[in-house]
């Protein structure tokens, strides 16, 4: 009996054997089995590491430059054009780009275009990481224009623009740095007027005086809310002479600019800006007749005016201020 419980027990201890052999077997040829699939899945590009493999093996920094453009103005300022003796607008602006990115940029090409057309052209051999370029230029506008500047910045691996649009509108009010620039002697249109007046006018007939009736009676009274739909709005000379209409400061300012045409000295002839009791505004020429003295005109008028219609037109006002195309004076 003995014997055989031993045989009994030895056919188990072999048969529990054989099974943790054949489940090591297993658990190899699984092993085995998943290492070869993640190599077959890396060799076509399949296989997604894990978080840990990813952290043991980070991934490679890209190094490339990113473009930065800007452009904007610095400021401003009105003047004179000395072609068309018209106001414009001189602005001063500044541009450049700069490069954001971790990486090179070379040859970058920096363009700036205006209303379309180029302007300038410059390239950059080589912006490294966070350096940049810059530039300014001066612009001038015609009044009451505008003008759209583009800025282009690339290179071949980025690129960027920048727009900004100009606009000289001038200011139809009293101001003290710009009265000058309402009286254009040297604009076309005044010119053309004051020699076909002079033309036409009676040869014993002074030329101020001329000038003073065609003014007088060639420009109907408007008020700016009327044509301009606000209450101030000063012309310019050739405006006035376009729409034959204005207000007082319009009559003034054209007849001085017309008076200055015809070479009267910027000493001699000036509009005057005055006020009354009333606190009314109201402005006229004053012209220097030389050993007559000092003379002021009412534009409104005609020459049946001069002496006693100018003089109580204007009494009961006071100048406050007065200006040519040159000077500019208060009381």
């Amino acid at each position: 009996m003995l014997k055989a419980f031993d045989g009994i027990f030895i056919m188990k201890r072999m048969s529990r054997k054989s099974f943790i052999a054949l489940l090591i077997a297993v658990v190899l040829i699984g092993a085995f089995a998943v290492g070869f699939l993640i190599i077959s899945q890396r060799e076509r590009g399949e296989y997604s590491s894990t978080p840990e493999e990813q952290s043991q093996n980070p991934p490679q920094l890209v190094l490339a430059p990113v473009l930065s453009a800007y452009l904007y103005e610095l400021n401003g300022y009105w003047t004179r054009d000395s072609g068309s003796d018209l106001p414009i607008y001189v602005t001063n602006l500044t541009y450049g780009v700069r490069n954001a990115g971790n990486g090179d940029a070379e040859s970058v090409t920096v363009v700036l275009k205006v209303d379309g057309g180029t302007y300038s052209e410059q390239t950059v051999s080589l912006l490294r990481p966070y350096e940049g370029y810059a530039n300014s230029f001066s612009l001038m506008v015609l009044y009451d224009n505008s003008k759209t500047i583009d800025l282009y910045a690339s290179c071949m691996e980025s690129s960027d623009s920048a727009e900004l649009t100009i606009y000289a509108t001038l200011p139809r009010h009293f101001n003290s740095d710009l009265c000058k620039l309402f009286i254009t002697p040297n604009e076309v249109n005044v010119v053309q007027t004051k020699n076909q007046i002079l033309s036409d006018k009676f040869p014993l007939v002074p030329n101020w005086v001329a000038l003073r009736d065609w003014v007088g009676n060639s420009i109907t009274y408007q008020y700016d809310s009327n044509v301009h739909g606000v209450s101030e709005y000063w012309q310019l000379p050739k405006e006035t002479l376009q729409l034959r209409t204005g207000d007082c400061e319009d009559y003034a300012i054209l007849l001085c600019s017309l008076l200055r045409a015809d070479g009267w000295s910027p000493n001699d002839v000036y509009v005057v800006l005055g006020k009354n009791s009333n606190n009314e505004y109201h402005a006229w020429v004053k012209i220097n007749l030389g050993v007559l003295g000092w003379y002021n005109i009412e534009p409104q008028q005609n020459g049946w005016s001069t002496l006693i219609g100018d003089f109580l037109s204007l009494s009961g006002y006071e100048a406050i201020c007065y200006f040519n195309d040159t000077q500019y004076h208060t009381t």
